[in-house]
């Protein structure tokens, strides 16, 4: 009978270890994987060039004017008008912040020129045209209220010249971040 013990525990060993190492077996698998992910797009143009190459220029023809006391596309004082400046991110697949700014301008005494805003966020949107906005110069050159020599004088001084009014523009990226959905 103790031979037959042996025997009985050493074939309950085996198939403990024959199903042991089938089982490791069965979920012991590996596999490769590979992926891709497209990079989103960017695209911000001014009056239809890209951003980083525009050079867009307006003069006093392309200015909205609220009040004009000049004629033949000049301004003098007392006029006021806005120019707009076309953006289009139409093609961006990201959130834009659009900044602007003014640099150094030759206006002269009496005369603005101001930005309505900043800075701008343009939210994503897939739909054509949701993208686009512009960025809107205010113009002003105060009338005097009453005749002064300094005014008069300062006005002339600014007679048949040419008014530079420059403006920067810089879109970024927002980083935002989004949760899908």
């Amino acid at each position: 009978m103790k031979g037959d013990k042996k025997i009985l525990a050493l074939v309950i060993l085996v198939l403990l270890l024959s199903v042991c190492f089938g089982t490791y077996a069965i979920y012991r698998q590996s596999t490769n994987a590979s992926g891709s992910i497209r990079a989103a797009k960017w695209s911000v143009k001014v009056d239809g060039t890209d951003i980083a190459s525009a050079n867009y220029t307006f003069d006093a023809g392309d200015i909205t004017w609220t009040t004009l006391t000049g004629y033949n596309d000049t301004i003098a004082p007392g006029s006021e008008g806005y120019i707009e400046i076309p953006v289009d991110a139409d093609g961006s697949e990201v959130d834009v912040i659009l900044a602007a700014e003014l640099g150094s301008t030759t206006l002269p005494t009496g005369m603005t020129a101001t930005l309505a805003s900043a800075s701008q966020n343009i939210a994503y949107s897939a739909t054509e045209g949701a993208m686009e906005t512009t960025v809107r110069i205010n113009i002003a050159w105060a009338g005097a209220d009453s005749d002064t020599t300094a005014k008069d004088t300062t006005d002339l001084a600014a007679q048949n010249t040419t008014l530079s009014i420059p403006v920067t523009l810089t879109a970024k990226q927002s980083l935002t971040n989004h949760a899908q959905p």
